[in-house]
């Protein structure tokens, strides 16, 4: 086998376009504890069983009084109300507030019947059994009703909801012990290549350490995947065909190296044969040997095996396959405004990507080569120049995508 070129290369924006046409939400669904959801994304259309609260409470220290009693009352010429009692929260007051009496009540205390609203207790002095009312208040007023949160049988949440600690909240308010979410999806990741060697094992000459299957698995946990390290390929035919065939037991597929054009890059012509290419090559630098298609309906990534483009491209094309497949909402990065802090020229007939470091609000050139983690090590964000752009001036200002937020 000969070495061949790359044929048309897909501009990012149509690649994305491509992968978001054949990408599917998750269908599957299971049930775990409510502590355990968040950041997961809900499955059940959630209705209130019971009113919350389910009694009227005050909504403050003071003292539960009939409104009408207090019309009237000043810090001069104050009403005096004869205390009843004390409500605790937790348990309920078993007597009735009659004209001309008051309870004193805790902050989320059940309001005690004939009661309709709430003295602070800053407007109030207490005296043995005798509280003066400095100041009236109006029905309802430092209280709430009951289902005042939730009224029973009113909607609540919908599927499709990431789940924040506000929406535990709620569950929990409604006795929920368990959820049902969609399950997480399950991504195989795969390396390539005769150089490349699992950490523990002393390395051959001309090897390197496994990098991608890291990198990608942490980008994948992060964005609502299970990251399963399936192991290194070897450049062969039979062992491509036997990890592609795998893929019907995951969600998403995934393979750093091996996509490029050499001899030995074999993916793309077994995956040819076993299912679709969508696109083999995308116009960015770093980045452009990527692969993108489908075997026995699951969607497959052949990413660069260079630690820096592979890692790009997965915060570019992964992240939003990933993310779409696990029903959660599009990544949304933050962009920042910036001067170049240097000079910076760097010629490509490709959209180019530019790995910057943050210091003083200006952008410094961290980038080195594909193969140079810590071109990604190092990064606060990075910079997008369009095809055409190849210089920037040293304080000419800069869109800087934030890696890290």
């Amino acid at each position: 086998m000969t070495m061949k070129p790359f044929g048309e290369l897909t501009p990012r924006v149509e690649a994305l376009e491509i992968i978001d046409t054949h990408i599917k939400p998750i269908e599957g669904t299971e049930m775990i504890p409510i502590g355990e959801s968040n950041g997961r994304v809900l499955a059940e259309e959630v209705v209130a069983g019971f009113d919350v609260p389910p009694f009227p409470r005050a909504s403050m220290d003071g003292y539960a009084v009939k409104a009408k009693d207090t019309e009237g009352s000043t810090e001069e010429k104050p009403i005096f109300l004869k205390l009843i009692g004390i409500q605790h929260t937790g348990g309920v007051f078993q007597s009735t507030v009659n004209d001309g009496e008051c309870l004193e009540i805790a902050t989320g205390a059940p309001m005690p019947d004939g009661a309709d609203a709430v003295v602070m207790v800053e407007n109030t002095k207490k005296d043995g059994e005798k509280v003066s009312i400095e100041g009236p208040v109006k029905a309802q007023r430092n209280m709430a009703e009951a289902g005042a949160d939730m009224k029973r049988g009113t909607h609540v949440l919908s599927p499709g909801k990431t789940i924040t600690p506000g929406v535990i909240g709620a569950l929990a308010a409604l006795g929920y012990i368990e959820v049902e979410v969609y399950r997480k999806p399950s991504v195989a990741i795969y390396s390539s290549g005769p150089e490349i060697a699992p950490q523990g094992q002393a390395l051959k000459p001309g090897q390197i350490y496994d990098i991608n299957s890291y990198t990608m698995a942490t980008v994948i946990e992060a964005n609502g995947g299970i990251a399963v390290v399936s192991g290194i390929i070897e450049d062969t035919i039979e062992s491509i065909e036997e990890s592609l065939l795998s893929a019907s037991e995951h969600d998403l597929w995934v393979v750093s190296g091996g996509s490029s054009v050499g001899t030995k890059d074999l993916f793309s012509e077994v995956m040819e044969e076993l299912g679709t290419v969508y696109f083999h090559g995308v116009k960015t630098k770093p980045g452009k040997p990527t692969l993108f298609g489908e075997v026995d309906g699951t969607p497959m990534f052949g990413m660069p095996g260079y630690p820096t483009s592979c890692l790009n491209n997965s915060y570019i094309y992964l992240i939003p396959a990933l993310r779409k497949i696990a029903r959660l909402e599009p990544k949304h990065w933050v962009k920042v405004k910036l001067l170049m802090g240097h000079d910076m020229v760097s010629k490509s007939d490709r959209e180019q990507f530019i790995t910057v470091r943050i210091e003083d609000r200006k952008a410094y050139r961290v980038y080195k080569q594909s193969g140079d983690i810590t071109s990604m090590t190092h990064a606060d964000g990075f910079i997008i120049l369009p095809i055409g752009t190849n210089k920037v001036d040293e304080g000419e200002e800069v869109e800087v995508t934030l890696l890290h937020v």
